[in-house]
């Protein structure tokens, strides 16, 4: 079958790392560790509660050019196999059915929860899978089935391919009311319904999300739907993006380019701007939470800059590799600082409920248009031009982008 493979290579890994930046196919041209490939094996069912998928959409997303841009900290690699077929926002028709699976049927379409746990492992749950913990399973880094999740095992292919195998547990059926373009935005939407359950705004609290990407707008839906009585700010760099964030339910969105960040920040939260002798103020006041949705060392600065003492800052997704961080304001704020980075269960209206099926009944209830984020879908022989996009967005205009097969 046809595949988008990611096979690590050190000699590439360090060419691509000298002179990528002058010679970009060496991250993802023929001398990179990614290739389509037309000669990789379909898998075969694992089991008998084992279904068989065809992709229909698969979202491209950040930790996915983090890894073939090599942006991801390469402490993450203990994680993942050497080689392995990418994408893990899928959204896939049921092909095929082991004998033992009895809640689903070929013709179904579904979203796919990616994640892999013990049980999937075909060992002894783990202490983290013991508590419903999956998201952390701790045998991802040695397997069997070494790796977090689809995309990233070797013997479990992700969704940019024409064919792969899932466990019944890790299929949710949609409704014919939730179109294909929202549909493959439940992964995305997960990690956020994870992120706000987990760290639930209070009632009235001012909440600042960082960023422009699709996991700052799943965020901003996913406050929206389930803390509406807090007041989002989003700041983000592009004017486009602002539309679409109050769109999903932004108060407001701020552009960086419109005014400085910290004087507009304090008039809104009636802060005062603090002023050391050396390098940038900060408020003292603020915002009660903030998401950081992209993780770098900029966006960390401004979360701390801008927060309240006492307040929690959550990041979100996958940080890229950060150096130089200035902590100060870390313990002189007593800020709790937290990391989120997927989903697995969630305490939801007084009872225990998988991410995934809090995220279905959003998405099929939701009157947002949250399907604008999907801005560009091409083909999986284009996976070239989807990455480039996501490089260049203010070129691009590209959000979400998703390959077809």
């Amino acid at each position: 079958m046809r595949a988008l493979v990611f096979d690590l290579s050190i000699p590439r890994y360090l060419a691509a790392k000298a002179a990528g930046k002058r010679f970009p196919a060496l991250y993802d041209g023929a001398p990179s560790c990614l290739s389509l490939r037309d000669d990789e094996p379909a898998p075969a069912l694992p089991g008998d509660d084992w279904v068989r998928l065809r992709p229909i959409l698969t979202g491209l997303c950040g930790s996915d050019l983090a890894v073939v841009y090599f942006k991801m900290s390469p402490a993450m690699s203990a994680y993942g196999a050497k080689r392995f077929v990418m994408g893990h926002e899928l959204l896939a028709r049921v092909i095929g059915v082991g004998r033992g699976v009895r809640g689903l049927r070929e013709g179904d379409r579904v979203v796919v929860d990616p994640w892999l746990r013990c049980a999937l492992r075909g060992v002894p749950d783990c202490a983290r899978c013991a508590v419903d913990e999956y998201a952390t399973c701790e045998r991802a880094g040695t397997g069997p089935r070494k790796g977090v999740m689809l995309g990233a095992c070797a013997e479990l292919p992700g969704g940019f391919c024409d064919e792969l195998v899932a466990h019944e547990s890790q299929c949710f059926t949609l409704s014919d009311a939730v179109s294909d373009a929202r549909g493959v935005l439940a992964e995305p939407v997960s990690v956020a319904v994870h992120a706000v359950l987990r760290n639930a705004p209070r009632r009235g609290e001012r909440v600042l999300v960082i960023g422009g990407g699709p996991i700052a707008f799943t965020l901003v839906f996913a406050l929206e739907e389930l803390a509406p009585d807090t007041d989002v700010t989003l700041v983000t760099v592009e004017r486009g993006q602002a539309e679409i964030a109050t769109t999903l339910g932004a108060e407001r969105a701020w552009v960086l380019a419109d005014e400085p960040l910290l004087p507009r920040a304090a008039r809104h939260t009636r802060a005062t701007v603090l002023q050391p002798e050396l390098g940038p103020g900060f408020l003292a006041g603020g915002f009660d939470r903030v998401f950081d949705c992209v993780g770098s060392r900029e966006s960390l600065a401004d979360a701390f800059s801008l927060i309240r003492a006492g307040g929690t800052l959550v990041m979100v997704g996958a940080a890229g590799i950060l150096r130089d961080v200035e902590l100060s304001h870390l313990w002189t704020k007593e800020i709790s600082l937290v990391g989120t980075y997927s989903y697995g269960f969630e305490t939801w209206r007084e009872s225990r409920a998988r991410t995934f099926a809090i995220t279905r009944e959003l998405l099929t209830g939701t009157r947002l248009p949250l399907e604008r984020l999907v801005t560009h879908r091409l083909t999986l022989d284009q996976y070239r031009d989807a990455l480039r996009m996501n490089l260049h967005r203010a070129q691009s205009g590209a959000i979400k982008t998703v390959l077809a097969p």
